[in-house]
Protein backbone atom coordinates (compact mmCIF):
# COMPACT_ATOMS: atom_id res chain seq x y z
CA UNK A 1 0.00 0.00 0.00
CA UNK A 2 1.36 3.38 -0.98
CA UNK A 3 0.37 6.65 0.64
CA UNK A 4 -0.18 9.52 -1.74
CA UNK A 5 2.71 11.93 -2.31
CA UNK A 6 5.84 12.13 -4.42
CA UNK A 7 9.46 11.53 -3.49
CA UNK A 8 10.19 15.27 -3.22
CA UNK A 9 7.52 15.63 -0.55
CA UNK A 10 8.92 12.77 1.48
CA UNK A 11 12.42 14.21 1.09
CA UNK A 12 11.28 17.58 2.43
CA UNK A 13 9.52 15.94 5.37
CA UNK A 14 12.64 13.92 6.13
CA UNK A 15 14.79 17.09 6.07
CA UNK A 16 12.33 18.91 8.34
CA UNK A 17 12.43 16.05 10.84
CA UNK A 18 16.23 16.10 10.86
CA UNK A 19 16.33 19.88 11.33
CA UNK A 20 14.02 19.60 14.37
CA UNK A 21 16.62 17.44 16.13
CA UNK A 22 19.73 19.31 15.00
CA UNK A 23 21.13 22.23 16.97
CA UNK A 24 20.85 25.64 15.26
CA UNK A 25 24.59 26.24 15.64
CA UNK A 26 25.28 22.93 13.87
CA UNK A 27 22.95 23.89 11.02
CA UNK A 28 24.66 27.25 10.59
CA UNK A 29 28.12 25.70 10.53
CA UNK A 30 27.03 23.02 8.04
CA UNK A 31 25.48 25.56 5.73
CA UNK A 32 28.24 28.10 6.22
CA UNK A 33 25.81 30.92 6.99
CA UNK A 34 24.17 32.21 10.19
CA UNK A 35 20.50 33.01 10.53
CA UNK A 36 21.07 36.59 9.34
CA UNK A 37 22.33 35.40 5.96
CA UNK A 38 25.94 36.62 6.14
CA UNK A 39 28.77 34.07 5.67
CA UNK A 40 29.69 32.28 8.89
CA UNK A 41 33.17 33.31 10.00
CA UNK A 42 33.06 32.34 13.68
CA UNK A 43 33.72 34.62 16.64
CA UNK A 44 36.83 36.22 18.09
CA UNK A 45 39.46 34.05 19.74
CA UNK A 46 39.21 36.16 22.91
CA UNK A 47 35.85 37.57 23.95
CA UNK A 48 36.80 39.50 27.08
CA UNK A 49 34.34 41.71 28.97
CA UNK A 50 35.17 45.39 28.53
CA UNK A 51 36.55 46.07 32.04
CA UNK A 52 38.82 43.00 31.92
CA UNK A 53 40.40 44.22 28.69
CA UNK A 54 40.81 47.70 30.15
CA UNK A 55 42.52 46.36 33.27
CA UNK A 56 44.92 44.26 31.18
CA UNK A 57 45.91 47.27 29.06
CA UNK A 58 46.38 49.59 32.05
CA UNK A 59 48.33 46.97 34.00
CA UNK A 60 50.73 46.28 31.12
CA UNK A 61 51.27 50.01 30.60
CA UNK A 62 51.84 50.56 34.33
CA UNK A 63 54.39 47.74 34.44
CA UNK A 64 56.64 49.40 31.88
CA UNK A 65 56.06 53.01 32.92
CA UNK A 66 56.85 52.29 36.57
CA UNK A 67 60.27 51.01 35.53
CA UNK A 68 61.03 53.88 33.15
CA UNK A 69 59.66 56.98 34.86
CA UNK A 70 61.62 58.49 37.76
CA UNK A 71 60.09 59.31 41.12
CA UNK A 72 59.19 63.01 41.52
CA UNK A 73 60.15 62.75 45.22
CA UNK A 74 63.34 60.69 45.39
CA UNK A 75 64.64 60.61 41.83
CA UNK A 76 64.69 56.80 41.99
CA UNK A 77 62.35 54.56 40.03
CA UNK A 78 58.66 55.38 40.31
CA UNK A 79 58.14 51.69 41.05
CA UNK A 80 59.18 52.14 44.71
CA UNK A 81 56.73 55.00 45.26
CA UNK A 82 53.80 52.94 43.97
CA UNK A 83 54.65 49.61 45.62
CA UNK A 84 53.12 48.73 48.98
CA UNK A 85 55.79 48.61 51.69
CA UNK A 86 54.34 47.71 55.12
CA UNK A 87 56.87 49.54 57.30
CA UNK A 88 56.54 52.69 55.20
CA UNK A 89 52.74 52.42 55.36
CA UNK A 90 52.94 52.14 59.16
CA UNK A 91 55.21 55.19 59.44
CA UNK A 92 52.95 57.31 57.21
CA UNK A 93 49.89 56.34 59.24
CA UNK A 94 51.64 57.23 62.48
CA UNK A 95 52.62 60.62 61.00
CA UNK A 96 49.04 61.30 59.92
CA UNK A 97 49.74 61.16 56.17
CA UNK A 98 46.68 59.06 55.49
CA UNK A 99 46.16 59.98 51.84
CA UNK A 100 49.79 59.37 50.93
CA UNK A 101 49.69 56.06 52.78
CA UNK A 102 46.52 55.00 50.94
CA UNK A 103 47.88 55.46 47.41
CA UNK A 104 50.08 52.31 47.32
CA UNK A 105 47.14 50.26 48.62
CA UNK A 106 45.73 50.65 45.11
CA UNK A 107 48.73 51.29 42.87
CA UNK A 108 50.55 48.10 43.94
CA UNK A 109 47.84 46.15 42.10
CA UNK A 110 49.18 47.38 38.75
CA UNK A 111 52.86 46.60 39.43
CA UNK A 112 54.62 43.29 38.81
CA UNK A 113 58.04 41.83 39.42
CA UNK A 114 58.73 40.71 35.87
CA UNK A 115 57.16 39.65 32.59
CA UNK A 116 56.45 36.17 33.90
CA UNK A 117 54.65 37.53 36.97
CA UNK A 118 52.70 39.96 34.77
CA UNK A 119 51.70 37.30 32.21
CA UNK A 120 50.59 34.83 34.87
CA UNK A 121 48.42 37.38 36.69
CA UNK A 122 46.85 38.69 33.47
CA UNK A 123 46.01 35.12 32.41
CA UNK A 124 44.55 34.48 35.86
CA UNK A 125 42.55 37.71 35.55
CA UNK A 126 41.11 36.76 32.16
CA UNK A 127 40.17 33.25 33.28
CA UNK A 128 38.76 33.96 36.74
CA UNK A 129 37.70 37.59 36.35
CA UNK A 130 35.60 37.37 33.20
CA UNK A 131 32.72 35.57 34.89
CA UNK A 132 32.49 38.14 37.66
CA UNK A 133 32.70 40.96 35.11
CA UNK A 134 29.81 39.48 33.13
CA UNK A 135 27.76 39.08 36.29
CA UNK A 136 28.24 42.69 37.38
CA UNK A 137 28.50 44.36 33.95
CA UNK A 138 25.27 43.02 32.46
CA UNK A 139 25.67 42.97 28.68
CA UNK A 140 22.09 44.00 27.82
CA UNK A 141 21.99 46.91 30.27
CA UNK A 142 21.32 50.41 29.00
CA UNK A 143 24.42 52.56 28.25
CA UNK A 144 23.96 54.54 31.46
CA UNK A 145 23.51 51.40 33.55
CA UNK A 146 26.44 49.72 31.80
CA UNK A 147 28.75 52.57 32.81
CA UNK A 148 27.54 52.38 36.40
CA UNK A 149 28.02 48.60 36.41
CA UNK A 150 31.61 48.94 35.19
CA UNK A 151 32.24 51.33 38.09
CA UNK A 152 30.78 48.75 40.49
CA UNK A 153 33.03 46.04 39.08
CA UNK A 154 36.14 48.24 39.26
CA UNK A 155 35.36 49.16 42.87
CA UNK A 156 35.04 45.47 43.74
CA UNK A 157 38.33 44.68 42.01
CA UNK A 158 40.30 47.50 43.63
CA UNK A 159 38.86 46.98 47.11
CA UNK A 160 39.72 43.28 46.91
CA UNK A 161 43.31 44.36 46.25
CA UNK A 162 43.20 46.81 49.15
CA UNK A 163 41.92 44.05 51.44
CA UNK A 164 44.78 41.85 50.30
CA UNK A 165 47.37 44.53 51.03
CA UNK A 166 45.94 45.22 54.50
CA UNK A 167 45.97 41.50 55.29
CA UNK A 168 49.62 41.35 54.23
CA UNK A 169 50.32 44.37 56.43
CA UNK A 170 48.61 42.74 59.40
CA UNK A 171 50.89 39.72 59.01
CA UNK A 172 54.10 41.70 58.33
CA UNK A 173 53.74 45.24 59.75
CA UNK A 174 57.50 45.86 59.94
CA UNK A 175 58.47 44.33 56.60
CA UNK A 176 60.45 46.62 54.29
CA UNK A 177 60.11 44.42 51.19
CA UNK A 178 57.78 45.88 48.50
CA UNK A 179 54.56 43.93 47.97
CA UNK A 180 53.25 44.13 44.40
CA UNK A 181 50.88 42.37 42.04
CA UNK A 182 47.22 41.92 41.20
CA UNK A 183 46.90 38.54 42.92
CA UNK A 184 44.91 39.83 45.90
CA UNK A 185 42.45 41.67 43.67
CA UNK A 186 42.07 38.68 41.34
CA UNK A 187 41.51 36.42 44.33
CA UNK A 188 38.52 38.58 45.22
CA UNK A 189 37.13 38.11 41.70
CA UNK A 190 37.59 34.38 42.01
CA UNK A 191 35.68 34.34 45.29
CA UNK A 192 32.87 36.36 43.72
CA UNK A 193 32.66 33.82 40.91
CA UNK A 194 32.12 31.03 43.42
CA UNK A 195 29.01 32.78 44.73
CA UNK A 196 27.14 32.47 41.42
CA UNK A 197 28.97 29.76 39.47
CA UNK A 198 28.38 27.07 42.12
CA UNK A 199 24.60 27.45 42.31
CA UNK A 200 22.58 24.29 41.93
CA UNK A 201 20.12 25.79 39.42
CA UNK A 202 20.62 28.93 37.33
CA UNK A 203 18.38 28.69 34.23
CA UNK A 204 18.75 32.34 33.22
CA UNK A 205 22.56 32.31 33.07
CA UNK A 206 25.26 33.88 35.19
CA UNK A 207 23.86 37.41 35.13
CA UNK A 208 20.55 36.64 36.84
CA UNK A 209 19.31 34.69 39.81
CA UNK A 210 20.25 34.56 43.49
CA UNK A 211 23.74 33.87 44.75
CA UNK A 212 24.82 30.66 46.39
CA UNK A 213 24.84 30.97 50.20
CA UNK A 214 28.29 31.31 51.68
CA UNK A 215 27.54 28.19 53.71
CA UNK A 216 26.71 26.10 50.64
CA UNK A 217 28.88 22.99 50.52
CA UNK A 218 30.41 23.67 47.05
CA UNK A 219 31.37 27.21 48.08
CA UNK A 220 32.84 26.08 51.39
CA UNK A 221 34.82 23.23 49.83
CA UNK A 222 36.23 25.41 47.04
CA UNK A 223 37.09 28.16 49.54
CA UNK A 224 38.85 25.79 51.92
CA UNK A 225 40.85 24.29 49.05
CA UNK A 226 41.96 27.72 47.83
CA UNK A 227 42.90 28.97 51.30
CA UNK A 228 44.62 25.69 52.13
CA UNK A 229 46.72 25.78 48.96
CA UNK A 230 47.85 29.32 49.73
CA UNK A 231 48.79 28.45 53.31
CA UNK A 232 50.72 25.42 52.08
CA UNK A 233 52.48 27.55 49.47
CA UNK A 234 53.47 30.11 52.08
CA UNK A 235 54.75 27.52 54.55
CA UNK A 236 56.68 25.62 51.88
CA UNK A 237 58.16 28.84 50.51
CA UNK A 238 59.31 29.95 53.96
CA UNK A 239 60.96 26.60 54.60
CA UNK A 240 62.89 26.69 51.33
CA UNK A 241 64.09 30.29 51.69
CA UNK A 242 64.97 30.45 55.42
CA UNK A 243 61.83 32.35 56.34
CA UNK A 244 61.98 34.85 53.46
CA UNK A 245 58.57 34.31 51.86
CA UNK A 246 58.59 35.54 48.25
CA UNK A 247 54.86 35.06 47.63
CA UNK A 248 52.41 37.35 49.43
CA UNK A 249 50.03 34.48 50.15
CA UNK A 250 48.34 36.40 52.98
CA UNK A 251 47.27 38.99 50.40
CA UNK A 252 45.70 36.23 48.31
CA UNK A 253 43.67 35.04 51.27
CA UNK A 254 42.70 38.57 52.32
CA UNK A 255 41.42 39.46 48.85
CA UNK A 256 39.61 36.13 48.59
CA UNK A 257 37.84 36.44 51.95
CA UNK A 258 36.82 40.01 51.13
CA UNK A 259 35.41 38.91 47.79
CA UNK A 260 33.55 36.01 49.34
CA UNK A 261 31.88 38.17 51.98
CA UNK A 262 31.42 41.47 50.09
CA UNK A 263 30.35 40.23 46.65
CA UNK A 264 26.59 40.19 47.48
CA UNK A 265 26.77 43.91 48.30
CA UNK A 266 28.29 44.78 44.92
CA UNK A 267 25.98 42.32 43.17
CA UNK A 268 22.96 44.20 44.53
CA UNK A 269 24.37 47.46 43.14
CA UNK A 270 24.55 46.08 39.59
CA UNK A 271 21.63 47.29 37.47
CA UNK A 272 19.94 44.54 35.45
CA UNK A 273 17.09 44.88 32.97
CA UNK A 274 13.99 42.97 34.13
CA UNK A 275 13.49 39.54 32.64
CA UNK A 276 10.29 38.83 30.66
CA UNK A 277 7.35 37.02 32.20
CA UNK A 278 8.34 37.99 35.73
CA UNK A 279 11.39 35.71 35.82
CA UNK A 280 13.78 38.34 37.21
Amino acid sequence: MRVGGDDATFGALRDDARLMTERPSSIRRRRGIPEGGAPFRGGPILNLPTPIGQIVVVTIAAFFLSLILPSPFTGGPLFLDLAFIPVRFLAQIEEGHYLIAAVPLITHIFLHGGLGHLALNMLWLMVFGSGTARRLCVENATPADASANIAVFMAFYLLSGVAGALTHFAAHPFDDVPMIGASGAISGLMAGTLRFALRLFAPMGAEYGPLAPIGARPVLVASLIYIGLNVATGVAGAMMTDGQVMIAWEAHIGGFVFGLLAFPLFDRMAKRPPLPFGLG
